[in-house]
């Protein structure tokens, strides 16, 4: 019988912990060591992974003509898939010194999986961009994808 659908799925376990049974440490030191973080919540080298894997944003995609910017997004039409609401594309330009001088937020309409949605970014800026740090930001602020993009 083949699976026709998914009730839910759950990563585990997003930082290592402290345990008496724990495979590493001594005392009260003692932890197993299966996160994407460290007790101390330093990131591992997995967790950019995990962020990228857990979000709702398939990819984005940047073109340019001097300092404007068309961002294609996409949505996943795989796990984790459900339409996006209330969120918003974020781009921050960095200038000389590599010293944000510029934010353009513009709002993400509603975008069912598998979709794909083209958005601009317009800055003021007379100089071209260090870099431009392009962020999708859920409608709690937090960020859903990042894409740091360099000419």
């Amino acid at each position: 019988m083949a699976l026709t659908f998914l009730g839910g799925a759950i990563f585990f376990c997003y930082n290592d912990y402290r345990t008496h049974v724990g495979d590493r440490g001594v005392g009260p030191l003692q932890q197993r060591l299966h996160g994407v973080v460290d007790i101390y919540g330093a990131q591992k080298p997995s967790y950019d992974l995990l962020r990228r894997e857990s979000s709702p944003i398939e990819s984005l995609t940047v073109q340019h003509q001097l300092n404007k910017f068309r961002v294609l997004l996409r949505v996943r039409r795989d796990l984790p898939m459900y339409t996006l609401r209330g969120y918003r594309l974020q781009g921050l330009f960095f200038g000389a010194g590599n010293i944000p001088v510029e934010r353009q937020v513009v709002d993400l309409p509603e975008a069912a999986p598998g979709s794909e949605t083209t958005l601009e970014l317009a800055f003021a800026q007379s100089e071209a961009p260090i870099h431009i740090q392009i962020d999708v930001l859920r409608p709690t602020s937090f960020s859903a994808y990042l894409l740091d993009w360099r000419p």
